[in-house]
């Protein structure tokens, strides 16, 4: 059983514009606290890249590496996920997920960047137990219809705090670059506290549906029966897949070419990365939220695509004028947020859409699984073009993916509703 403790002040529940339980208030108020951990964390990410090209002088290939790990460190998650399912075992899964982030606090004695790949690698690889378990509290904490506001207003506030994270990290990293160490020992307790409050989420939760534990052969008749079964969902991750393709191509040239090109400090490139790139999701988060709660989610996903296809377009004219790059560089940032911020929401929630009762892991372990699949090839393809063709090509090539998405969204959603197998 889920206990109540003391619940969301009422003024804030008033705020959010919906009634909730006081089931609900007490997952949020947790929510919020592991959002704010996460958010610490965050901040110390979103300059990884940066740390690791103009202070630790990675190479080409060791950041491609870096763009691969996230996705990569999740190949598993779909089969992980089904024996969560299976078994019930939300939170001790997010605890042993919580565990995985520790290690990453190792790089305060290092300046490797191998050992760098290898602890993030790590680090990312817990996604594969805390980002499912976090979409079967979602479904089973807050009831349908809520889902998306709720969690929108949760990205928000973790995007509230990981700005001003950000900044600081760079401004540290400015000052004396040696800070790094330290912000690695933040990044690995925070973001251990994240998952350790998720995990008491999850604690007594039980599924709306009993699901008979299964072997690993179940699994794969399980897997082969949604593959097979589940159309629309593989068109979605199908659709998704574009959309993959064109934020992890990007990813190996934007250091580069913020050194190269720009010659960016830690503070410009916080500020553009880490505080621009993030402010769509604190500004429109619970908006998108409560408009995906009621749109389908192509027509949703597709509409983002199309206005993400900003970011590299943006890009591109920061690479053609460089008069006037970096200007042009926070614009692409300001547009990646907007776009992102309804990215963010997809990637986390539509397979909850799709997912029958008691499945939800399951289907998103394997949204989650796609993820490393792309995420295997697109950070190969954009370094090959960037360093063959140049920044340009790769910011082309980005555009081209993510504009493609957009329309497949689209064209699928109405197709479906010219047929009338959905309402507007």
């Amino acid at each position: 059983m889920f206990r109540v403790g003391r619940a969301v002040p009422p003024y804030l529940a008033d705020r959010l514009g919906i009634s909730l339980g006081s089931d609900e208030k007490t997952a949020f108020k947790l929510h919020i606290v592991s959002q704010i951990l996460g958010a610490v964390a965050t901040g110390v990410i979103q300059n990884h890249d940066y740390i690791a090209t103009n202070g630790l002088g990675a190479t080409v290939t060791q950041i491609t590496l870096l763009a691969m790990i996230w996705p990569v460190s999740n190949l598993f998650s779909v089969m992980v996920s089904h024996f969560v399912d299976s078994s019930n075992k939300h939170s001790t899964a997010i605890f042993i997920g919580a565990a995985m982030r520790l290690p990453v606090a190792l790089m305060f004695f290092s300046s490797n960047v191998n050992m760098m790949l290898i602890l993030l690698f790590v680090y990312f690889g817990s996604n594969s137990l805390v980002v499912p378990g976090q979409n079967a509290v979602m479904r089973s904490r807050y009831r349908k219809g809520h889902r998306g506001q709720l969690f929108g207003w949760s990205m928000s506030i973790l995007n509230l705090f990981a700005m001003p994270a950000a900044m600081l990290a760079g401004a540290l990293l400015d000052a004396d670059f040696t800070f790094y160490r330290w912000l690695f020992l933040i990044e690995g307790v925070m973001g251990s506290g994240q998952a350790v409050v998720m995990g008491f989420m999850a604690r007594g939760m039980k599924d709306p549906i009993a699901v008979a534990r299964s072997t690993l052969k179940d699994f794969f008749k399980s897997l082969g029966q949604l593959v097979k079964t589940d159309r629309e969902f593989m068109l979605f991750e199908l659709f998704f897949m574009a959309y993959g393709f064109g934020f992890m191509c990007v990813q190996p040239a934007i250091p580069f070419f913020s050194r190269e090109v720009l010659g960016l400090s830690y503070g410009q490139y916080a500020m553009a990365k880490g505080v621009l790139g993030q402010m769509g999701i604190v500004v429109l988060g619970p908006f998108l939220g409560s408009k995906m709660d009621k749109l389908h989610p192509f027509r949703f996903t597709g509409i983002v695509c199309i206005i993400l296809a900003g970011f590299p377009l943006f890009l591109m004219g920061s690479s053609l004028f460089p008069q006037i790059g970096i200007p042009l560089f926070y614009v692409a940032w300001l547009a990646f947020a907007i776009g992102i911020a309804g990215i963010t929401l997809s990637w986390n929630m539509s397979s909850m859409f799709f997912a029958p009762e008691a499945r939800t892991a399951t289907y998103q372990g394997l949204h989650v699984t796609a993820t490393a699949i792309r995420g295997f090839m697109a950070p190969v393809l954009g370094s090959f073009v960037m360093t063959e063709l140049g920044y340009t090509a790769n910011f082309l090539l980005s555009f081209i993916f993510f504009f493609s998405a957009g329309c497949l969204f689209l064209f699928r959603y109405r197709k479906r509703l010219r047929l009338g197998l959905i309402r507007e």
